[in-house]
C-alpha cells in the first residue's frame, strides 16, 4: 500500500505547540514491520507480534462496539493500523505525506488512495502511556467516516471522538462519556474567564480555522458533545440521534442544528455554560 492521495480526517493532540524544528529523521520502512492481520484491520506494528495482535484485537472489538452503540451493522471496509515504537519514528512518517509535525501530535487517522486506486482508512500512533485512548479516539474517527461520510463537521468528529476516546468495554458492552478530567477542567476555565468560543462559531469552524485555535477548539467541542450526548439524563440523547441522522442523509449542519436544538442560541449556550459548569470531575 503505497499512498499517493492523502486525506486527513482526524487527528489527537496530546498537548498543543509550535511545529517541529529541523524535521530530518528517515521513517523507518513500515513493510519490515510485524503484520498482525484479522477481522477488519491490518495492524503494522515497530515493536513486533505481542503489541501488534494486542492493537489488532483492541480495534476489532472497539469497532464492533461503536457498530452496536449506533446500531451500524453495515459491512466495514477494513483498515490499516501503524504502530511506531516511538515517538520519533511516528513523527518522521507523519512529517511526510501528512506534514502533522506538531510536538504534541500523538495520533492521527486520514483517508489513504494507494497507487492501485483502492482508498482505505490509516490509523497511525506510537507505544504511549495513553495507546488505547489515542487508538479508541482515531478508531472513532475512522467509524464516523463509515458512519456520515467524509464531510462531518470538525466539531462533531473531534468532539465525538474525545467523548469517545475514553470509553471501556464492561459485560461485553460499550460503556462512553466517562469524562476526562482535563478536558472538563479546561473547558470549565475557558468559560469562567471568557475565553470560551461561542458556539455558532465553533460550528462554523473549518478545519485549518479549528487546529488553529486548537486549545480552546478542542476542549469547547468535547464539552459541546458532551452536553449535547447527556443533557436529557442518557448517554445518547434522542436530539443527538436525530442530529446525526440528519447529517448521515446530507442535510445542512447548521440547519439542523438549529431545528434540533432550537434557534435561540443565546437561550441554549446559557443552559450549555451552566451544565459543563456544574459537572464534577471524577474521583482519580
Amino acid at each position: 500500500m503505497n499512498g499517493k492521495v492523502i486525506v486527513v480526517t482526524g487527528l489527537l493532540l496530546a498537548a498543543v505547540s509550535g511545529r517541529a524544528q529541523g524535521q530530518t529523521k528517515t521513517p523507518p520502512a513500515i513493510g519490515e514491520f510485524y503484520l498482525a492481520t484479522a477481522g477488519s484491520y491490518q495492524v503494522l506494528a515497530e515493536s513486533g507480534a505481542e503489541i501488534g495482535w494486542q492493537v489488532n484485537r483492541f480495534m476489532n472489538e472497539m469497532l464492533r462496539q461503536y457498530s452496536r452503540y449506533f446500531s451500524n451493522w453495515t459491512l466495514k471496509d477494513g483498515a490499516r493500523v501503524i504502530v511506531f515504537s516511538n515517538a520519533e519514528d511516528f513523527r518522521a512518517y507523519a512529517a511526510g505525506p501528512t506534514a502533522l509535525v506538531h510536538a504534541g501530535v500523538a495520533g492521527y487517522c486520514h483517508l489513504k488512495t494507494d497507487e492501485d486506486g483502492n482508498t482505505f482508512y490509516e490509523l497511525v500512533t506510537f507505544e504511549q502511556a495513553n495507546l488505547w485512548q489515542v487508538l479508541a479516539h482515531e478508531g472513532f474517527h475512522q467509524f464516523l467516516g463509515y458512519e456520515l461520510g467524509t464531510q462531518v463537521p470538525v466539531w462533531l468528529n473531534e468532539g465525538m471522538a474525545q467523548y469517545f476516546e475514553t470509553s471501556y468495554v464492561d459485560g461485553g458492552r460499550l460503556h462512553a462519556g466517562l469524562i476526562n478530567n482535563s478536558k472538563l477542567r479546561g473547558a470549565q476555565y475557558l468559560i469562567r474567564t471568557g475565553q470560551s468560543l461561542p458556539v455558532p462559531d465553533l460550528l462554523q469552524m473549518d478545519r485549518a480555522t479549528f487546529y488553529g485555535n486548537a486549545k480552546i477548539a478542542y476542549p469547547m467541542s468535547w464539552a459541546l458533545v458532551y452536553y449535547l450526548m447527556t443533557r436529557d439524563g442518557s448517554s445518547y440523547s434522542n436530539r443527538f440521534r436525530h442530529y446525526l441522522a440528519d447529517l448521515k442523509f446530507n442535510r445542512d449542519d447548521i440547519a439542523s442544528f438549529q431545528r434540533r436544538f432550537g434557534r435561540d442560541s443565546n437561550q441554549w449556550e446559557t443552559d450549555f455554560q451552566r451544565y459543563i459548569l456544574r459537572l464534577q470531575p471524577p474521583i482519580e
